[in-house]
């Protein structure tokens, strides 16, 4: 046997030796084998059941436990973020057409006001031009402002009034 060669069981108990004229009784040395067998794979399941009792087999089993939860997080964590990625460009589009209708939107509001305006004028009758509704805008403005520079220097028209007749 090599050494450093680690036996298996069903190697044991399937090793064929040759024979010779007066050699061992092939039946006990048969039960022997399988008996060598038996008690070598207790004893390594033993082994394996005492390794993994110890300290540092328990923590490489938690830190490969613990590897394995982080990358699953890791992997959901990446795909949700390519998620919301695909879902920001969609809202990104979104946005650049709704922008785009508000201001057609309010470019055809601009125009209807405009024409609106320029039917109303056309429609009504005598209808001033615009030279003329400034100007009267002008003197109704400068009419209101004399008529309040009169009434602060006669004290105030309706109170001088009441005060006269009340004597």
């Amino acid at each position: 046997m090599k050494e450093g060669k680690k036996l298996k069981p069903q190697e044991i108990r399937t090793k064929e030796f040759s024979k010779k004229l007066f050699g061992y009784d092939p039946d006990e040395v048969e039960a022997f084998l399988i008996e060598v067998a038996n008690a070598y794979q207790d004893l390594l399941k033993e082994i394996e059941s005492l390794k993994r009792s110890t300290p540092e087999y328990k923590t490489e089993e938690l830190v490969e436990k613990a590897r394995k939860k982080i990358e699953e997080i890791l992997h959901k964590k990446l795909e949700e973020k390519e998620e919301l990625e695909r879902q920001k460009k969609e809202l990104e589009i979104e946005i650049e057409k709704l922008k785009l209708a508000q201001k057609q939107i309010f470019d055809k509001l601009k125009l209807t006001i405009f024409d609106m305006t320029r039917i109303i004028e056309e429609i009504r009758p005598n209808a001033p031009s615009k030279e003329e509704r400034r100007g009267n805008r002008d003197r109704s403005e400068s009419s209101t402002q004399s008529f309040s520079q009169q009434d602060r220097e006669s004290g105030g028209g309706e109170t001088e009034d009441k005060s006269n007749s009340a004597s």
